[in-house]
């Protein structure tokens, strides 16, 4: 049997610092996971997604979203919508429009032309000595609350109404859609008109935003 007047004893000192040493590891988790990651790493957590959706009319081109069923239509409306998947809301910041749509048509050498655009801004968006994407002027900066968000882009006349920047209505084919958040790119959406096709496949280069 040990006699406990001569059992070792942890120093008061060493468990003084293993406590103090827990207690900086806490706060510099606690640091990196509620302001570190959310203020430096936001776009790493949030994905972006086109919501697209055919105005349907009882005249124009046969419309296909995606592969789904073709309805008639005379114009595409298109949302935007933010997924970020942190716990948090996190901070992103972009110089460019806060939201955006392109329409683009696969030319037969494989390149993607753009036949449409449309972005508004958020008016929520921070700007100036406020920011914090640095205090310069042409900097902007948003704080994208955790879950799902969803901001419309275009509405009414400013829907993509199937004609070309002449106003020229689109010949049949497949045209790829792109949305964008704050400079955050969703996948292209194709949309076929009167049952075209595009025989080059699904594009694999991504067209980034125009400002």
């Amino acid at each position: 049997m040990i006699d406990e007047k001569t059992a070792p004893r942890l120093p008061r000192s060493r468990t003084r610092r293993t406590a103090l040493a827990m207690v900086i590891g806490g706060v510099l988790v606690a640091f990196i996971a509620v302001w570190a990651l959310p203020n430096m790493a936001g776009p790493a957590f949030v994905q972006v997604r086109a919501v697209v959706a055919a105005r349907t009319a009882p005249v124009g081109p046969t419309v296909a979203i995606g592969g789904l069923a073709a309805v008639q239509a005379t114009a595409i409306d298109l949302s935007v919508e933010i997924d970020n998947r942190y716990p948090l809301s996190v901070v992103v910041g972009s110089g460019r429009t806060a939201y955006q749509a392109a329409a683009y048509r696969r030319e037969s050498n494989g390149h993607l032309t753009r036949v449409w655009q449309a972005g508004v801004n958020d008016p929520a968006l921070e700007e100036g000595s406020d920011s914090p994407m640095g205090g310069l002027s042409n900097n902007t900066a948003a704080v994208v609350p955790t879950g799902v968000s969803r901001h419309v882009i275009t509405a009414g006349s400013a829907s993509f109404l199937l004609t070309d920047t002449t106003g020229a209505a689109l010949a049949p084919g497949v045209y790829y859609l792109r949305v964008w958040a704050y400079g955050i790119g969703s996948p292209l959406v194709p949309v076929s008109l009167d049952n075209g096709v595009d025989p080059l496949g699904a594009p694999t280069d991504l067209p980034q935003p125009t400002n």
